[in-house]
């Protein structure tokens, strides 16, 4: 309760912070709203912006952000079938139905308030939950810490790829990119191919402003020439009709659970807690057969999970350093810039940014609710803006951003040369969480590894005395495995 008091004070006394969350979900709406435009490009956008704040204000914007850009893809998803945001993709099940059917408003209205109950539930989750997960894991000692990291990178490369093969592509490739500069531990360059610049490592805001924000202006270019639909939109009403939610509640109480739970888990984020709330939502349903033509549930369940996975993915990034998802992985990048490290000690010498955070998180929730519903005309205008406007606008920000954080145009070339090796990984299959959580995950993973064995005098048993990092171990080479056994087996079954 210090911690969430000390977060009450250090928010509300200073009005900057105020204006900065309205403003951080404001934005975040719209790169929401807008299809190709993430939180987590949002995000990785406007963090060197925070390199002149106070460390509590450009946290405060960045969460702000990130709920705002997490929500705001539900406005095109229920409008256009055309979802804002990738975790959007099961609101277009039902709510683009729904506006068939003659009802974009209720259909709006029932996405925004379940936005608001998965995220205010996860946030008080956030708030139980963090401290004592924060005092458990002062008890880690290295072999914890590379198992939880280790797994964390097991879970992403399983569940965010397609194809396992793929996925463990872009996770050594990731790994790789993390290797750059000085090593850590024995003081050696590494991967520097004769470029000073490079002795610090690749800059991670460069890193993720190329892959998202650069690769996604490349991926978008080639499709300008094709018409885009214009949406159109009378009216919405600030609380949803009681007859449209009142078969809702059970999928709402599914998407609070499960968003939270698969949050917390490292890496994972919200596509795969979406599709598991909505399946298990459909499971459970007296009414199965609706869904996918319009039902009240389906948005529930899809929308409620999507905010709720945002206080889960929260837990892992202050109380172990570890990303919850991609969009808190570039959260990492706000602390960094004001050379804080997110982890069990972020509580004991900073407690007013932990309580700061979670304050923050819940109050973007509620003026989330608020400014989204109130000003879905405006969002909807936004939406229509050309792209060929748009897309300059952007690169000129990542140039400035880039270019800002250590002034030297070195970085900007890092940018621009991701953005075509992003490009190329889509066009190959490659998904980009494995890469980025190869990046964030690889060098704590070598750093844990090399301080346990140390320690041990090179002897991998010593790893077995600890029972949770076993346990995490075995969890890592579990999700790795027991596809590659379901593949074989489904493969076999289909031969005979």
């Amino acid at each position: 309760m210090q911690t969430i008091l000390l977060g009450f004070q250090y928010v509300f006394s200073d009005p900057m912070c105020i204006a900065l969350l309205a403003l951080g979900v404001f934005v975040g709406i719209i790169f929401g709203s807008i299809p190709g435009l993430t939180a987590t490009l949002g995000v990785t956008l406007f963090i060197p912006f925070t390199y002149t704040m106070q460390p509590v204000q450009g946290l405060v914007m960045l969460i702000a952000v990130y709920v705002g850009g997490i929500s705001g893809g539900l406005i095109t998803a229920t409008l256009i079938n055309i979802p804002g945001t990738p975790s959007s993709i099961y609101t277009c099940f039902d709510g683009y139905p729904m506006t068939k059917k003659g009802k974009p408003a209720q259909a709006l209205a029932i996405g925004v308030f379940c936005s608001l109950i998965g995220g205010t539930f996860s946030a008080f989750a956030l708030m139980a939950i963090a401290p004592q997960l924060a005092k458990v894991s002062l008890s880690f000692g290295s072999w914890e810490y590379f198992a939880v990291a280790l797994m964390g990178l097991s879970v992403v490369v399983a569940m965010c790829s397609d194809s396992l093969i793929k996925g463990l592509i872009g996770a050594v490739f990731g790994l790789l990119i993390g290797t750059v500069g000085i090593d850590s531990i024995s003081g050696v360059s590494r991967l520097t191919f004769g470029f000073w610049q490079l002795q610090g490592g690749i800059s991670s805001t460069a890193l993720m402003m190329g892959l998202f924000a650069i690769t996604e202006v490349f991926n978008q270019s080639l499709e300008l020439h094709k018409p885009r639909p214009k949406i159109e939109f009378k009216k919405t009403t600030l609380i949803p009709p009681f007859s449209e939610m009142k078969s809702c509640w059970k999928a709402i109480g599914i998407g609070c659970v499960i968003g939270t739970g698969i949050g917390i888990l490292p890496g994972i984020g919200q596509n795969a807690s979406t599709l598991i709330s909505y399946n298990l939502a459909r499971t459970v349903s007296k009414t199965p057969q609706e869904f996918g033509h319009g039902c009240p549930e389906g948005i529930s369940a899809s929308e409620t999970s999507n905010n709720a996975t945002n206080g889960g993915a929260l837990i892992p990034l202050v109380c172990l350093g570890i990303p919850g998802d991609l969009t808190t992985s570039a959260l990492i990048g706000g602390l960094m810039i004001h050379g804080l490290q997110p982890g069990p000690l972020l509580y004991s010498q900073h407690p007013e940014l932990v309580g700061g955070i979670m304050v923050a998180y819940f109050m973007a929730n509620v003026v989330m609710y608020v400014m989204e519903l109130g000003l879905m005309k405006a969002f909807v205008r936004m939406v229509n803006v050309k792209l060929s406007f748009l897309f300059p606008a952007i690169v000129a920000c990542c140039v400035l951003g880039v270019y800002t954080l250590n002034n030297r145009m070195f970085d900007v070339w890092v940018m621009i040369i991701f953005g075509f090796v992003g490009y190329l990984l889509i066009c190959l299959g490659i998904d980009m969480a494995p890469v980025i959580l190869g990046f964030i995950l690889g060098p704590l993973i070598e750093k844990y590894m090399r301080m346990a064995l140390i320690s041990a005098n090179g002897n991998w048993a010593d790893m077995f005395n600890r029972p949770v990092s076993v346990f995490f171990v075995v969890i890592a080479i579990l999700f790795v495995v027991v596809p590659v056994i379901k593949k074989t087996v489904t493969h076999g079954k289909g031969k005979a």
